[in-house]
């Protein structure tokens, strides 16, 4: 098992649909004042603000490998860290279950003890290099099994 004090950190992949979504936030924004004969600049405050909101929630999802943890930040920047020993099976996949990832490229982790995440669903994460961050957590644990889908 290979121990580093390093960590290694990692921003979460962001789909199309995250931009999407931004645009509808201000397009609504705006439409709303202009069809109810509302100021513009109303259209706009709302628009910054909610934007604002959005990037916040977007840019607070990141992932961390320090030493032998695996590290998840969401919106409220408190990192929470699940033992990389603990993890069963890692494979790349498609998805959108609800979790922290802002991509559907995702990696599926299983844990060999439902206890660790205090859930039987396996974790869905998107790391923005995900080949690199599947290579750290197998050369951390080899006895990660890799699934290919």
């Amino acid at each position: 098992m290979e121990k580093s004090t390093q960590t290694d950190y990692y921003n979460s992949k962001v789909d199309w649909l995250v931009y999407a979504i931004v645009l509808f936030t201000v397009a609504c924004c705006f439409f709303g004042p202009v069809l109810t004969d509302e100021d513009y600049w109303l259209g706009f405050v709302l628009s910054v603000i909610f934007v604002a909101i959005e990037i916040f929630m977007f840019a607070s999802v990141k992932y961390a490998i320090r030493g032998d943890e695996l590290g998840i930040r969401t919106l409220s920047y408190k990192w929470e860290w699940f033992p990389i020993d603990g993890i069963s099976e890692v494979a790349k996949v498609t998805g959108c279950l609800s979790s922290a990832a802002l991509s559907v490229k995702r990696v599926r982790i299983k844990f060999s003890d439902p206890k660790i995440l205090k859930s039987h669903m396996p974790l869905e994460i998107s790391p923005d290099r995900r080949d690199h961050f599947i290579g750290r957590l197998i050369a951390i644990n080899p006895n990660i099994t890799k699934v290919k889908r």
